[in-house]
């Protein structure tokens, strides 16, 4: 570009056409960062709520790796600006991700129902809530607790 007086765009004028451009750029990647960590968050809440469900052993852990797999794929692709990247990267990176796949596949088979966790997930279930629950009497929730373990605590004191 000339700063020839008499020429079409004089340098300020690309200057100022750059830095509009920049800007615009700037806020598309604060929304696009800001949306990438609102998903991170609700998958993060997710694998809460998913913990909290009661499931098998086996399920349980296969729906959080499906949560942190998109997880993974959300932090590599965004904010580690993999998208960009050339192919030689790209290759590497599904290679690795192959390998990591393989060891995942050895591991699940290990990942059945135990006999003890499973019983102890029955028996978390039948157990009554530890939170009481308006109108549902001392039978449920904090107070059904606090008489079960003084009659517990009874119990051994008197051994019968």
């Amino acid at each position: 570009m000339s700063s020839n007086p008499g020429s079409a765009n004089p340098p300020h004028a690309a200057q100022a056409a750059h830095a509009a451009h920049a800007a615009h750029d700037v806020a598309a990647e604060v929304r696009t960062y800001l949306t990438i960590f609102w998903a991170l968050a609700v998958l993060t809440l997710l694998t809460v709520g998913v913990a909290y469900m009661n499931l098998p052993h086996a399920a349980g852990v296969v729906i959080a790796l499906v949560i942190a797999a998109l997880k993974v794929f959300l932090i590599a692709t965004f904010f580690m600006h993999l998208r960009s990247e050339g192919n030689l990267i790209k290759g590497s990176l599904a290679a690795c991700l192959l390998l990591v796949l393989i060891l995942i596949l050895f591991v699940l088979p290990d990942l059945g129902v135990h006999p003890a966790e499973e019983i102890e997930r029955i028996e978390a279930a039948q157990r009554p809530s530890i939170y009481h629950h308006v109108g549902e009497g001392p039978e449920h929730g904090v107070e059904a607790a606090a008489i079960g373990a003084a009659a517990a605590h009874e119990t051994a004191a008197t051994g019968h």
